[in-house]
């Protein structure tokens, strides 16, 4: 019985490692997501100076980096492999070697909502809104 339960859960967790450009695009939308809620907690732990937060989403030929940076401190990037997968910002697709740039006033706002989409054999979607929130899915009008 055990035996058979083993070889239940390998097969169906091996999808996982076989179709990693799927599972790469899942990774770096729930890194965004987290990025964008620190660089949320760090501009409106800061309000009385007047350095905004900014998140820079880069693209490389294998991977995204994701910076978070507040005046002079830039804290450890995060590095998502890409494994092929596709990133469009508002609808438009993010190339090699291009960066985004969410900038976070002191209310944390962001001034305009950007919907992000990592597309792998799936596609996976967030939003950042106007008011700086960031959640799994579509921009609300």
């Amino acid at each position: 019985m055990v035996i058979l339960l083993i070889g239940v859960l390998a097969a169906v967790s091996s999808s996982l490692f076989t179709r990693q450009q799927s599972f790469s695009a899942f990774a770096a939308r729930d890194q965004l997501v987290a990025v964008a809620l620190l660089a949320q907690k760090r501009a409106l732990a800061n309000v009385n100076t007047t350095n905004a937060v900014t998140l820079t989403l880069l693209q490389g030929a294998d991977d995204w980096t994701l910076t978070l940076a507040q005046g002079a401190t830039t804290y450890p990037p995060r590095v998502v492999e890409r494994a092929g997968a596709a990133l469009s910002i508002n609808g438009a697709v993010l190339t090699n070697g291009n960066s985004h740039i969410v900038t976070f006033n002191s209310d944390a706002e962001t001034g305009a909502n950007r919907q992000f989409v990592f597309s792998g054999d799936n596609s996976h979607s967030l939003c950042i809104t106007s008011t700086g929130f960031a959640y799994i899915g579509t921009c609300q009008p």
